[in-house]
């Protein structure tokens, strides 16, 4: 059975208890009235130049980057950092983290680091080379300071679209389900967005939830070998976005419920053979054309929708934190499936506490989760919310595998069998999470 432990609300840092406990003054900002919503903004690109060869990575297509949004109400402080990398340690966190207080004043609590989730960067964590890690903190430092200096008056907006990038990997091969590319599976198709403008209209923030791995260039080596460097998919959209706009605009891509989400088209792609081995196809670097094409047609989808945007009231300003416990599974994670199968034995095997952080704006809530949720998760909360616009994010404050829904865990898929959580797991997640919207959206306003 699911259940929320250590419910609390962190304004700057502090812990709060009841209703009751609340102060005239606070009850006052919590309410929405008289208050205005600031935001800064910043993004630094990482430099790596030098430190190639780097994993299995001998060159750069493009750059990765870092990118922050700083957010203040009534001297309360909220950041959100996004980081190209595929994923993200506890130390790295802890220390990305730390400099974001340095440099902003925004406390650890208010803050989330997430990774854009392209497979096409390298591997970060507090024993690996000093000059990489060194490379991400000064882009972060960068990044937030510019924050700080931007910050001014914003107005929030809210808008939804659709993108047919993504589909469903999982395939139902002759061998068992494996990864492909089912045009008939299971897909989300929107796009959420949340745009904060300035006073003159021009957009300062465009905050970008996708339910679809950033991942065309998953695997992909070059025709001679070796692999470049690339923030794919996230790193495509957000240029563009931002080229666009011009001076001034960052757009952050805040990877959704994509755990069974992949671009339609990828470099390299799975083949299963009659056999039930598997094997990929790659045709290099013919890939980023295709990159080009996906960033621009998801592109212009953020562009429709944030010209069409109407702005909103700022109102509530918040950060909840709690944990729900749901039932896990034995999974080594040095030993991945490598191909279909048409049974598996999941081994249960007691509970795992799974951290979940809310931001509240007004009416509009950002959810954000470690592991990565199948896209029908994400569908089911979003529509049971009681919030104008709800943002599941995936990647969020660290990494903790896949997952998936029932359904993936019947057909034993790749994300199944991959997963640290046991059946069903998925459900209760969610579940709880549509539980404590509902009560978040009913505190005093």
């Amino acid at each position: 059975m699911s259940m929320f432990t250590r419910r609390h609300f962190l304004q700057a840092g502090v812990g709060l208890g009841a209703a009751a406990m609340l102060t005239p003054g606070f009850s006052a900002f919590l309410s929405g009235k008289n208050h205005r919503l600031k935001a800064g903004v910043g993004r630094a690109n990482v430099v790596l130049t030098g430190l190639y060869p780097l994993d299995d990575f001998v060159g750069e297509h493009d750059p990765l980057a870092t990118r922050v949004l700083l957010l203040e109400q009534d001297g309360q402080r909220q950041a959100i950092v996004v980081v190209d990398l595929t994923s993200l340690t506890q130390d790295v966190i802890v220390r990305f983290k730390s400099i974001l207080s340095e440099v902003s004043g925004v406390t650890a609590a208010n803050t989330i680091i997430n990774a854009s989730h392209s497979f096409s960067t390298p591997h970060i964590f507090t024993g690996a080379s000093a000059a990489v890690l060194a490379a991400f903190e000064n882009a972060v430092r960068s990044a937030a300071t510019q924050a700080v200096s931007s910050l001014q008056p914003v107005q929030p907006g809210i808008g939804n679209g659709l993108s047919r990038i993504g589909v469903n990997r999982n395939i139902n091969a002759p061998a068992g389900w494996w990864l492909g590319a089912d045009d008939a599976g299971y897909s989300d198709p929107h796009v959420g967005l949340i745009s904060l403008n300035t006073a003159d209209g021009h957009p300062l923030a465009i905050l970008i939830n996708y339910a679809v791995q950033p991942a065309v260039m998953d695997a992909s080596q070059r025709a001679t070998g070796g692999r470049l460097v690339s923030a794919d998919l996230a790193g495509a959209t957000c240029r563009y976005v931002e080229n666009h706009y011009g001076s001034g605009t960052v757009a952050f891509y805040l990877v959704g419920c994509a755990g069974d989400q992949v671009p339609y088209l990828q470099a390299s792609r799975h083949v299963v053979h009659k056999d039930g081995s598997t094997d990929r196809i790659d045709i290099h670097e013919k890939g980023f054309a295709l990159l080009d094409s996906f960033g621009q047609r998801l592109g212009d989808e953020v562009i429709r929708i944030a010209d069409g945007i109407s702005p909103q009231p700022s109102g509530i300003f918040r950060v909840e934190r709690q944990n729900i416990t749901v039932k896990s599974q034995n999974f080594p994670p040095r030993h991945a499936p490598t191909g279909p199968v048409k049974t598996f034995d999941y081994q249960v095997s007691g509970v795992s506490s799974l951290p979940v952080v809310m931001m509240q704006w007004g009416d509009s809530v950002l959810v954000g989760v470690q592991p990565e949720f199948s896209a029908s998760l994400g569908v089911h909360i979003r529509a049971e919310s009681p919030f104008a616009q709800t943002f599941v994010m995936t990647m969020v404050d660290g990494a903790a595998k896949y997952l998936p829904d029932s359904d993936s865990y019947d057909r034993f898929t790749y994300e199944a069998r991959s997963s640290p959580f046991a059946p069903g797991a998925g459900e209760v997640a969610a579940q709880a999470i549509i539980k404590q919207l509902k009560q978040m959206r009913a505190l005093p306003a």
